[in-house]
């Protein structure tokens, strides 16, 4: 039986719920083992002993871009990613040669994946929010690196890395607007390029680079100066 794996993204609002259920139901009554997990960001992050599984599935999740970097963090390839975030029920089900004349309103499962899914932690302000990167646009310049505060990047033999998500500001993509080739990813981010698409929904938002290194140079005098430390409680 081909497994799916859903992304629910439980804390987060900009994946339709309704939509996660009805395609679950359907493609269950397809055949497929349909599994929904509540944030894949957070099972990379914690590198679930069920990665490799998911890994080898159809990914129903946002921007395949974003899927695809989020599993580089932790060394394994994907197979199919499909976005939920943006694509129509139809448009999904397309992807598995499956077509309906109009989608039925009620479908049979429905019932048991809502229950599911509204049965899932919302962790506002406190869910997986974190940087991945796309190593196809990503030159090892080491900008974030010396940019971010809290520790997320190292540098080891001249490759950046997310070396602790965890510690990541929620809510933050201020290290991704520095990014010179934009190969710095936030899933749960609004806009793209900053969430994985490839549309400049962020051109607006402008940064001078400069001023903002010097900020952060002095941020990180005064804090070795006072020995305090940028991490999250639980983290050190």
């Amino acid at each position: 039986m081909d497994r799916v794996t859903i992304c629910g993204c439980a804390s987060r609002s900009f994946i339709d719920k309704g939509k996660v259920v009805k395609i679950a139901a359907l493609l269950r009554n397809e055949g497929y083992d349909v599994v929904i997990e509540p944030d894949l960001c957070e099972k990379v992050m914690r590198k679930s002993d069920d990665l490799r599984d998911i890994s080898s599935s159809t990914i129903i999740a946002c921007y395949p871009r974003a899927i695809r970097s989020l599993f580089h963090t932790v060394g394994m390839e994907i197979g199919v990613a499909l976005d939920i975030r943006n694509e129509g029920v139809q448009d999904i089900l397309d992807s598995f040669g499956l077509k309906y004349e109009s989608v039925p309103e009620e479908v049979e499962g429905e019932v048991e994946f809502r229950r599911q899914l509204t049965s899932f932690p919302v962790k506002t302000g406190v869910d997986a929010w974190y940087p991945t990167l796309d190593k196809e646009r990503c030159t090892d310049c080491g900008k974030c690196h010396d940019f971010c505060l809290f520790g997320v990047y190292t540098i080891e033999d001249g490759v950046v890395t997310v070396k602790q998500p965890q510690n990541c500001k929620n809510n933050c993509p201020a290290c991704a607007r520095m990014c010179p080739n934009k190969a710095i990813i936030f899933p749960k981010y609004e806009k793209s390029p900053i969430n994985g698409g490839l549309i400049n929904e962020e051109l607006a938002v402008s940064i001078d680079a400069k001023n903002v290194y010097a900020d952060t140079l002095r941020a990180r005098l005064a804090q070795r100066k006072a020995g305090v430390s940028f991490l999250k409680k639980g983290d050190r």
